[in-house]
């Protein structure tokens, strides 16, 4: 199989989307959340109370938490597709903290060996440690308690084939409130790589190329950096994936 029909796939389709909410951030505010039916919407009942979804429709951290439960049930039913059987099994699971995930997890199909699509979504109070690694990354942030939350969409995908590359993507929105409603900081991360076991540069100029139509010439050109500087093993001057994004 082509590793082209893979990588239009998760990560490309994602990327397309999250390149949308930048460009139109109030998109995902279409979303109609009451009455929804959540066994078609998504592969499991939402970690965030209905009710609390409804109510807060419009803040960015629900509607980030809608877009990737039903980013997740997409991509795994076009995964699917490559199967005659296999299924994806899905484990729905709580942190005692705050929140939890939804993993699914398919293996020993035909194409695919083992693949997961993950969604975490936590929250609770920032421990020390983790503030000062942001300080150090640059975030200001105060020295009051930090609540935080924070959901995101991961994969890996590792095909049968070996000349099909193992893809992988994890795309991310991290919020931090100082104290009782003060003030807010918040952003997305995450990224996008190929690993090839043999190297086609066919399907790398097409899951670049794909990216770059996603995103847009300029998005795509500020992240690729990002990414290759974060993949090169400096002592050997090699890169350790084919990366395309990081944001």
């Amino acid at each position: 199989m082509p590793c082209s029909r893979l990588s239009r796939n998760p990560s490309v389709i994602f990327a397309a989307r999250l390149a949308r909410i930048h460009r139109q951030s109030s998109s995902l505010g279409n979303y109609q959340l009451i009455n929804m039916d959540y066994l078609s919407e998504f592969l499991a009942v939402p970690l965030t109370s209905a009710a609390v979804l409804e109510a807060e429709a419009g803040d960015m951290k629900r509607r980030m938490e809608v877009f990737i439960m039903k980013i997740q049930k997409q991509f795994c039913h076009a995964l699917e597709e490559f199967e005659s059987e296999k299924k994806f099994v899905v484990d729905r699971w709580e942190r005692p903290e705050g929140g939890g995930g939804i993993s699914c997890v398919l293996q020993n199909g035909e194409v695919i060996e083992k693949g997961g699509v993950n969604i975490s979504v936590v929250h609770g109070v920032l421990p020390k440690e983790a503030a000062a690694q942001m300080r150090s990354r640059g975030k200001v942030l105060g020295t009051d308690q930090l609540n935080f939350f924070a959901c995101g969409i991961s994969s890996v995908i590792h095909p049968r084939n070996p000349h099909v590359p193992t893809i992988h993507f994890n795309y991310r929105y991290f919020e931090v409130v100082e104290g009782n409603g003060g003030a807010k900081q918040a952003w997305f991360g995450g990224g996008t790589d190929l690993t090839p076991y043999y190297l086609d540069e066919n399907d790398c100029r097409h899951f670049h190329q794909s990216l770059r139509d996603a995103t847009g010439p300029e998005a795509y050109t500020k992240y690729k950096k990002w990414c290759d500087d974060y993949f090169v093993v400096t002592h050997r001057g090699i890169m350790i994936f084919v990366p395309v994004l990081s944001v």
